[in-house]
């Protein structure tokens, strides 16, 4: 009975009462008849409840999920009612009815073996009562992968990925970037970039073969299929780079590695010969294995306009987030600051990206000793360790769209700043590198990538008290001929 129902009867009899005088007897008696009409109203009509659930709501490729749950009807489990299991696979455009159930005597209901080829939406309807529809649940299909690795010889390990997926949408070839890593080390190297194909339908193989960095070494394959946004958990895939998400797999292998370059004997050569130098020196080396060596490795230096790669690597990454590629404005000020070391174009290039954008790819390459420059950028604070494992670090950095570019800069500089570790390096090895001087604090800094075919590491000397210019530059160049001394 409502309460308005009710008031509205109430207020009728004392109403009828005054202006009738009714007895005792006949005020019971409308009483009575008003509550009768109460309750013999219609209820409203109540339709069956659907309640379904999966399991698992995350499966891989070729496995099978359940779903089930339970329809009541007035509180109570509802037999026989006839349910329709529907589908909504990616992309999403609309339902399909894929199997038929009906329900047990306690309501209950479940369709098994259900194997979705790809991200899908489920729902239950009761075929009886089309209103009744559970809510809608979405199920996360990961491709199936499998990774290996065979050591083939010295120096060569095949690393391998296969991988089964939804045959629906195209299947293009894209690229695979291999990265590895040394045992006790999580700094992961660039090894090789492959194609992948289709060796039949639904399944992506793709291959590399590479030097492992050390006997035991951890490799992880990265590629952006044209089918990623039907499976797995996007956008939260595994990252081969800074700025674009993939599918990421990891594994452990074996395998004879080539020897180390530098060698432990050039390494110590290249202390002994810094001992002798005047000032306050250090330097750092991210060997072939992807080790680090060197002497006074932490010790704190000012970045002079080495930091200057950092803005690079900042900058190309902000054009990736923004989904652009190089403009005349971009190249106009990236160009200057690391072709002729330009400072104004530096100083232009900090105020777009801002000093956070540094900071993060001071994170993002696991540097530890770096911090902001106070009045100027050039005072920013840096290591050897630091800027070496930058270096080493900057195929990983840097969007792989521009990495050509990023590379034809640190390879070009001008010949009049091409001092210290290039006469000495070149023409055996291609160098990317970058100087930085505060000659009146005599202070001379450079880093370096130097790469050969199957040879590849990185080289950080900070110098500063030097007596000149030229001998800071001696000083680095004395460095970097001890490492190369042997070289194979």
């Amino acid at each position: 009975m409502s309460p308005t129902w009710t008031e509205h009867t109430a207020s009728t009899t004392a109403q009828a009462r005054r202006r009738a005088g009714l007895t005792a007897i006949g005020l019971s008696l409308a009483l009575a008849l008003s509550a009768t009409v109460v309750t013999r109203a219609p209820a409203a009509s109540i339709g069956p409840e659907l309640s379904a659930s999966l399991t698992p709501a995350e499966l891989t490729y070729g496995n099978a999920l359940m779903v089930s749950g339970r329809v009541l009807a007035a509180g109570q489990g509802a037999q026989d009612a006839p349910l329709a299991l529907q589908a909504e696979p990616y992309p999403y455009r609309r339902f399909i009815t894929i199997a038929h159930a009906s329900t047990a005597a306690d309501g209950g209901f479940a369709f098994s073996g259900v194997k979705p080829d790809r991200n899908t939406r489920l729902r239950v309807i009761d075929e009886a009562s089309p209103g009744a529809i559970s809510a809608v649940l979405g199920v996360i299909v990961d491709p199936r992968a499998a990774i290996n690795a065979v050591s083939a010889s010295r120096g060569r390990t095949r690393l391998s990925l296969r991988v089964e997926h939804t045959r629906e949408g195209e299947s293009a070839s894209v690229s695979a970037w291999w990265f590895v890593a040394a045992a006790g080390t999580r700094t992961f190297h660039l090894a090789a970039v492959t194609p992948t194909r289709e060796i039949t339908a639904g399944v992506t193989y793709a291959s590399a073969t590479v030097d492992p960095p050390s006997r035991r070494f951890s490799y992880r394959v990265c590629f952006n299929p044209t089918w990623e946004q039907a499976m797995g958990a996007s956008p939260s895939h595994g990252r081969c780079n800074s700025t674009a998400s993939a599918f990421q797999y990891q594994g452990e292998g074996l395998g004879v590695p080539v020897a180390a370059y530098p060698s432990a004997d050039a390494i110590a050569a290249a202390t002994r010969f810094l001992d002798a130098r005047a000032g306050r020196t250090s330097f750092a080396v991210v060997d072939s294995t992807g080790r680090l060596y060197g002497v006074h490795l932490h010790e704190h230096f000012q970045t002079a306009s080495v930091v200057k790669v950092m803005m690079l690597v900042a900058y190309l990454q902000m054009l990736e987030a923004q989904h652009r590629g190089l403009r005349g404005s971009d190249t106009s000020l990236l160009y200057p600051m690391i072709h002729i070391s330009d400072n104004s174009a530096a100083s232009a290039v900090l105020a777009i990206v801002g000093d956070r954008a540094i900071a993060r790819v001071a994170r993002e390459s696991g540097m530890s000793d770096y911090a902001p420059g106070v009045g100027w950028w050039a005072y920013a604070q840096t290591s050897a360790a630091d800027q070496a494992r930058f270096f080493s670090a900057l195929e990983q950095l840097i969007p792989p769209r521009f990495y050509g570019y990023a590379r034809g800069l640190l390879s070009g500089i001008e010949p009049s700043q091409s001092w210290g570790i290039p006469p000495v390096a070149r023409p055996r090895w291609q160098v990317f590198f970058k100087t930085g001087a505060l000659p009146s604090e005599g202070l001379f800094n450079e880093v370096a990538r130097l790469e050969r075919p199957g040879l590849t590491f990185t080289i950080a000397v900070f110098t500063s008290g030097d007596p000149s210019m030229s001998y800071g530059e001696q000083t680095i160049q004395g460095v970097a001929a001890a490492l190369l001394a042997n070289a194979p």
